[in-house]
């Protein structure tokens, strides 16, 4: 399975793009990539497929594409840009000993993306320049109404967020919908019923009903 295939290449990587390897860190995140919308399901299959067999191109691909790298091996700024954005919102700086102490509780949410996000907690270790919150305030009373859409098969955002989210806006502002989907985000799924809501609430401030499920 996919855990006895990252545990492999922990040890032993295979054979990628060229001269380059699919590593066990590089195999989480071409899975992560393929997991984004169900139109590359097929690739994920595939791919571990492949990786199994040794042949570690198509999730490297799948890496490369999320990682923002191109065939000539320049990289765009979207994962450099994407740490100065989270750096400059957190104040939390997690040393080695400090991560370590976590991981069992991301390797019990999650056995396959447990070690790769714990980790990823020392993405801000050592950044130059201070964050701003621990625990941003987001609350918002007297705001007209807050439409948050929750995608309950969103790989990247867990639809519990949206719950969280709502609650801290405050009651009359937050309003929460549901879509019951799969891929990352709810409005470019494609749904017609997400996407009147949501033209609805834009274009003619139209809230719809607290709790409304598209499906």
């Amino acid at each position: 399975g996919i855990s006895d295939l990252l545990d492999s290449l922990e040890k032993q990587p295979v054979a990628g793009i060229g001269s380059r390897r699919l590593t066990q860190t590089l195999a989480t995140t071409g899975i992560a990539t393929a997991l984004y919308s169900r139109q590359t399901w097929p690739l994920l299959e595939q791919g571990v497929d492949e990786a199994e067999g040794g042949n570690g191109a198509l999730l490297l691909a799948l890496a490369d594409s999320l990682n923002g790298r191109s065939e000539d091996g320049s990289y765009d700024n979207s994962m450099a840009a994407n740490t100065a954005i989270n750096c400059a919102d957190s104040k939390q700086r997690f040393t080695a000993d400090q991560t370590q102490d976590k991981l069992p509780q991301f390797r019990s949410a999650s056995k396959i993306f447990g070690d790769y996000l714990g980790w990823g907690l020392m993405g801000c270790t050592d950044w130059p320049v201070a964050g701003a919150w621990e625990t941003p305030d987001v609350s918002a009373p007297g705001a007209a109404p807050i439409l948050v859409i929750g995608n309950t098969g969103d790989p990247a955002t867990p639809y519990e967020g949206a719950k969280a989210m709502t609650n801290a806006l405050g009651e009359g502002v937050g309003v929460q919908m549901t879509y019951e989907g799969q891929g990352h985000g709810a409005y470019n799924s494609g749904n017609p019923c997400v996407q009147r809501a949501v033209g609805g609430y834009l274009l003619e401030g139209k809230v719809p009903a607290a709790g409304t499920v598209c499906r």
